[in-house]
């Protein structure tokens, strides 16, 4: 058995807005539909408007259609997380988890609960240690670099911790992150998103991580005959995953002004969003927190107008062991820019301004959503 199809038919749709965590609405052959996630993540890299989904029919449920794949980096990508666990079980049964071969009297259990926990799987094997095998769903891949989780998950950090503890109690423990993307040739924990999570795997010293990619010829199918073990960088991980780095704060200004910006002078804002890029080489988290009060001295231009008079939309960190980062991708974020604010941020830097002005949403635009992944996955 090399290919299996994990549903029977499935059509093709296109993103208009994200509703919830667990529902779409989306465009099929010009109408809008609603449409069933099983997957919680943010997956902003998908999120662009007329990005494609694709979709089957729900056999129950409130909404007519459930999304199970979408097409990135030339690659599809499974969604819907309820089959993952479905792919691994097959994996492993077939040989194809190499750390975890199956052998005569192996006993294989699903959703195995101990104490207050439960596991995805539990490898009863004769003469050994039992294996608690936990599974995690991978959909971020962007150059080849896969990136778990998407979104902070404490769950997914416990996890760790609890295998963690259950090896000195009798088991080997395990944590799988199952990559549908083709291109993935190196993982990681997401530390911009989550640094917790990074933390918990880079100090977890029993449990073992293995990373497993395997290709979808179709967004219904998966070939098993392409599963692969994909390498973890556990060295750049521990040097990455410190609280220091870049940082983006994407503002919406609802109402144009003018405002005095200290040694600048005045400065016009025009109504729509600003994008600030700014970096700290320790304290990073500190220094967003303290940008986002709204009593402190005045010391950065951004404080002259954030929270006062523009709201925050969204902050992403963009941690980096570099430090010449800022410069660049002031640079960068120029070049997708509707406008800038001339010497807004920049006063120790050589770029013309960190304050980037959008006319729509930077954060609904493939060009902000690439330039984002590409600062991230510049570790290598």
């Amino acid at each position: 058995m090399k290919k299996i199809q994990l549903y029977p038919e499935w059509e093709k749709a296109h993103f208009k807005e994200r509703l919830n965590r667990f529902v779409m609405v989306l465009e099929k052959q010009g109408k809008k539909i609603h449409a069933y996630i099983a997957n919680p993540g943010r997956m902003a890299e998908f999120l662009i408007p007329g990005h494609t989904f694709f979709i089957i029919p729900a056999k129950s449920g409130k909404y007519a259609y459930r999304v199970v794949a979408t097409f990135y980096g030339n690659s599809f990508v499974l969604l819907d997380t309820g089959k993952v666990n479905y792919i691994v079980e097959l994996m492993l049964r077939n040989g194809k988890i190499r750390e975890l071969p199956p052998a005569p009297g192996n006993k294989l259990k699903r959703e195995f609960k101990i104490k207050r926990s439960r596991f995805d799987f539990l490898i009863e094997r004769e003469g050994k240690k039992p294996v608690l095998l936990e599974v995690k769903s991978c959909s971020l891949c962007h150059r080849g670099l896969a990136l778990f989780p998407d979104a902070p998950t404490e769950r997914g950090r416990r996890h760790i911790e609890e295998l963690e503890a259950l090896t000195k109690q009798g088991y080997e423990s395990y944590t799988l992150y199952l990559i549908t993307n083709k291109k993935a040739v190196r993982f990681m924990p997401n530390c911009h998103t989550d640094p917790e999570y990074g933390s918990a795997f880079n100090e977890a010293e029993n449990v073992h991580f293995l990373a497993y990619g395997v290709e979808m010829p179709d967004p219904v199918t998966i070939d098993l005959s392409t599963c692969r073990s994909v390498e973890i960088d556990f060295e750049k991980s521990r040097d990455l995953c410190k609280d220091r780095g870049c940082y983006l704060l994407v503002l919406y200004n609802e109402q144009a002004f003018k405002k005095k910006i200290g040694a600048l002078g005045e400065r016009e804002f025009k109504r729509g969003y600003y994008v600030y890029t700014g970096s700290a080489l320790r304290g990073l988290e500190s220094r967003i927190k303290r940008h986002q009060r709204k009593t402190k001295k005045i010391h950065w231009h951004l404080d002259y107008v954030f929270p006062y008079l523009m709201k925050k939309e969204k902050t992403y960190n963009i941690l980096t062991i570099n430090n010449n980062m800022e410069e660049r991708l002031a640079g960068e974020l120029q070049k997708i820019s509707t406008a800038y604010v001339p010497g807004f941020g920049s006063s120790d830097t050589g770029a013309p301004s960190h304050f980037f002005f959008f006319k729509e949403n930077p954060v609904k635009q493939r060009s902000f959503i690439n330039l984002l992944l590409d600062f991230r996955v510049q570790i290598f």
